[in-house]
């Protein structure tokens, strides 16, 4: 590898040491440490069916069936209980349930309330309720094949609750036999993937000595694939032939297939020289040295002999310098550019270069609304972080919030894109309040955003009125569903305990990932309890796939689970993802497993980070997800679900009645 320093002698100085302190970033550049767990596209809201058009759907089901007679009312009366679990209004939905007379009617109409009875019971985490209602259903006489699939779904799920993922595995296994729309197929073999390569190898390897399913096993061999070689893509792809050629007829194939796409075929990018530009002589250099140090621990993996050579080029501090230094790299050779990083030098290059090679841009523009055909942006602000929150929070069942943020440009940012993001989904922002960061008490704005003020300020108008003290108990809204927290760390573990105070203990709290440090730190952050996050498989996940590549690519780095390990594995996906940029822009359904996050694009050339979340739980975070098989924002396409939405509307046109 060959690094070269073109920088002025003034600005040539150590960066990255052990002794160095981690440099602060200013707010107004997107290399900020804090700033990491993104996406840059979210879909058109038309594609998600908002609360009011599920409860429409609800409804007119519900009309229907006062003019129809058994079973015709049953079925329409079961599918407006399925319409309304999907809104996330589960007790209504129960009720329901329960009203339904099927007396007289085949034992399929019992069969399919048990199911839709089971889901309510995972969506509400009641694993216990879900397996009795599961219990025996498989044996029920005249079983569809429809509602056999939904059957080891739902057991999958229930398992996922108590954290048996390889039992679950063995009912997604089994339910894959059940479907038949190709994308039904892959969103259930990637799901059977992430939750294999979360297992630990010592787990995989006893199970793979004692299970005698052949299509299990070799799923089991698959997966050791890939925890055994890490980020050597090309001694993976040797291995990858080698099982296929023992197991030609085993139905990883097709899941096998659609991986290759992105990394085969005419689009393939195979640069022979590629360019990184940093700003490691500068300010931001800590940070800078964090996405150099995964960029090369990646590289140096790659057993291809073949690779390309990787030339630095170290910008420096001027940020309107970044033109030259990629027309440098240009003339001396480089036929792909990974950089410049940081908001400020990517909009100077854009604003004077078109761009003559393919460019991975490590920060976003400040106007661009689409980049030149050979760019393409990994986009670090936290207003994607936010969207994507919002839509976990609404795939959740949530559809009134409560917002609190820093009085700060960063929180209004983050703010306003969760409020615009919420509103597009269909949801109803009732309340939002800001709050002075680094104080110890924020009573003012907690009490403010769940009314105890205005119940405290009843309470003084009444004692006045009447004379006389009175004993009172605040009462805070009822009409949320739960708050949106914008926190960095330090700020949340106060905040969370005085929400708890001000009677939101039990009002459900979502955040971005700038509340988690990223090392895992029970003591401070009990005080975290109960918050529900987005980031990066890289700091939630610590078995399988990610701990193995931790141990092999990269080893005792210094920086491990802090604020800059998020840009150490930016760094790891920006090498690895350099030969499928093209195709990616091709192919907008295309989702590559990541250590940041499962990456897609839009068609502008922008990377999307599909988020892996999590809930503290005793002061861990705790990874909440069934995986999911498309891009995280597609999920209410036909025959698609994920955390938590049902599967029932399908592609092939809707549940059947018996």
């Amino acid at each position: 590898m060959k690094i070269r320093l073109i920088t002025p002698i003034a600005t040539l100085i150590i960066v990255g040491c052990a002794s160095q302190p981690a440099t602060q970033i200013p707010e107004t550049q997107t290399v900020e440490v804090t700033e990491l767990s993104v996406s840059p596209s979210i879909e058109p809201a038309a594609e998600t069916p908002t609360a009011q058009e599920l409860l429409n759907s609800a409804s007119e089901y519900l009309t229907r069936a006062e003019d129809a007679l058994p079973p015709e009312r049953a079925d329409f009366q079961l599918k407006a209980a399925a319409a309304l679990i999907r809104s996330g209004r589960h007790d209504p939905a129960l009720r329901l349930l329960d009203s339904i007379d099927l007396t007289g009617l085949a034992p399929l109409y019992d069969t399919r309330r048990q199911l839709l009875k089971a889901r309510i019971a995972i969506r509400k985490n009641l694993p216990n309720t879900a397996f009795s209602l599961l219990s025996g259903v498989e044996d029920r006489p005249g079983l569809n094949p429809q509602l056999r699939e939904q059957l080891w779904e739902l057991r999958a799920r229930a398992n996922l609750l108590v954290d048996r993922p390889l039992q679950a595995v063995r009912y997604l296994i089994m339910r894959e036999k059940y479907l038949t729309h190709p994308d039904e197929l892959l969103f259930n073999q990637r799901q059977i993937w992430v939750l294999l390569n979360r297992a630990r190898m010592d787990q995989l390897f006893q199970l793979r000595q004692t299970v005698s399913n052949e299509e299990l096993s070799g799923w089991i061999d698959l997966s050791l694939i890939h925890m055994e070689h890490g980020h050597d893509a090309f001694r993976i792809d040797n291995e990858i032939r080698h099982w296929q050629s023992l197991h030609p007829q085993h139905s990883a194939n097709l899941f096998l297939q659609r991986r290759a796409t992105a990394f085969s075929g005419p689009s393939i990018i195979a640069p022979r020289r590629i360019a990184l530009l940093l700003p490691l002589a500068s300010e931001y250099g800590r940070a800078a040295q964090a996405v150099h140090d995964g960029f090369t621990a990646v590289h140096n993996a790659n057993g291809d002999p073949n690779k390309a050579e990787i030339v630095i080029y170290d910008i420096g501090s001027e940020a309107a310098l970044s033109p030259i230094y990629y027309r440098l790299a240009v003339q001396e050779g480089a036929d792909l550019i990974v950089g410049p990083l940081g908001k400020e030098a990517v909009t100077a290059l854009l604003a004077t270069e078109t761009l003559s090679v393919p460019t991975l841009l490590l920060g976003s523009a400040h106007a661009a609304e689409s980049l030149p055909m050979n760019g393409f942006q990994f986009d670090l602000s936290p207003e994607r972080d936010a969207e994507q929150t919002a839509l976990r929070a609404y795939l959740d069942g949530h559809r009134t919030a409560a917002a609190l943020y820093p009085e700060t440009t960063w929180g209004q940012r983050v703010q306003k894109a969760f409020s615009t993001r919420w509103q597009e989904l269909g949801g109803l922002v009732v309340e939002t309040r800001p709050y002075v960061d680094d104080r110890p008490d924020y009573s003012a704005p907690i009490k403010e955003v769940l009314n105890i003020d205005k119940s405290e300020g009843r309470k003084r108008e009444l004692s006045a009125l009447i004379r006389s003290k009175l004993v009172f108990q605040p009462r805070r809204r009822q009409d949320i569903d739960f708050l949106f927290l914008a926190a960095k760390t330090s700020t949340a573990r106060l905040l969370k305990p005085q929400i708890n105070f001000f009677q939101g203990h039990n009002v459900p709290v979502y955040a971005t990932s700038h509340i988690y440090s990223g090392k895992p730190d029970r003591v401070n952050d009990v005080d975290l309890n109960g918050i529900v996050f987005g980031d990066m498989p890289w700091l939630l996940a610590n078995d399988g796939r990610i701990r193995n590549t931790r141990k092999r690519i990269q080893g005792p780095w210094p920086y491990a689970f802090s604020p800059l390990d998020r840009l150490f594995a930016l760094g790891m996906d920006s090498y690895a993802i350099i030969p499928a940029l093209a195709r990616l822009r091709e192919d907008q359904d295309l989702l590559i497993e990541g250590v940041t996050a499962d990456l897609s694009m839009d068609r502008t050339g922008r990377i999307i980070r599909h988020l892996s979340w999590a809930k503290f739980e005793n002061g861990r975070p705790a990874m909440q997800e069934l995986p999911v098989g498309k891009r995280r924002i597609d999920l209410y396409k036909p025959g698609h679900e994920a955390l938590g939405i049902p599967f029932e509307t399908r592609a092939a046109g809707g549940t059947q009645s018996p």
